[in-house]
């Protein structure tokens, strides 16, 4: 399998201001992660994720695409004025979700976190959350593999695209944080065009 430097399409238009990220074209002019794809190959890419601020929050184990649906309209009251100042916020991509492994290798065991992206001028000083259950969290600067994957996404094939990806990460005898898996969606599902969606296999650290 080839690896090769990458060559992801990106909008000329949010060149301006930013020195060493431009935004993918799926981001639609959204605030998200910045990132650089180091290589890819045909099944994943390999990123170098920079330090970023998430407003996330914590709920029970449910269906996958039942907790997006919950926590995004959770996280869009935060971004609506539901926080400290009242400030309102533009939305940001994408939507994360994360999910871990049991000893047995069972996905979705203990809480979900599903999180999204502070816009990049609030990062520095976030809106403090006035709705119980939010919270800020930073992650380091950190590299990852990520799939991605266009259309509706139903349990199934959540599970299916994760165990793909791990199953490929395993192959290749890659080193990464098998405790525990992200999900991301670009669009909610009322969005009529393209449905982008990406699993996310942080790289060990040992």
């Amino acid at each position: 399998m080839g690896v090769c430097p990458s060559t992801n399409p990106i909008d000329e238009e949010d060149e301006e201001g930013e020195e060493t990220f431009r935004k993918p074209k799926y981001y639609r002019g959204r605030d998200g992660p910045k990132f650089r794809v180091m290589n890819f190959t045909k099944d994943y890419e390999y990123r170098q994720y920079e330090h970023a601020t998430w407003i996330s929050a914590r709920m029970e184990k449910m269906e996958v695409n039942k907790a997006l649906s919950k926590g995004e309209k959770t996280l869009a009251r935060y971004f609506n004025g539901r926080n400290g100042p009242e400030k309102f916020m533009d939305l940001t991509c994408p939507l994360k979700l994360r999910m871990e492994f049991g000893e047995d290798g069972e996905l979705g065991v203990g809480e979900f976190v599903l999180s999204l992206h502070l816009p990049y001028e609030n990062s520095q000083r976030p809106p403090a959350p006035s709705e119980g259950g939010l919270f800020v969290q930073d992650m380091a600067r950190h590299f990852a593999y990520v799939s991605s994957f266009e259309g509706f996404a139903t349990e199934e094939k959540w599970l299916e695209e994760i165990l793909t990806l791990k199953r490929v990460l395993d192959n290749e005898g890659k080193r990464y944080d098998k405790d525990a898996v992200f999900i991301a969606r670009y669009e909610n599902l009322l969005h009529l065009g393209k449905k982008r969606n990406e699993i996310i296999f942080v790289v060990a650290n040992d």
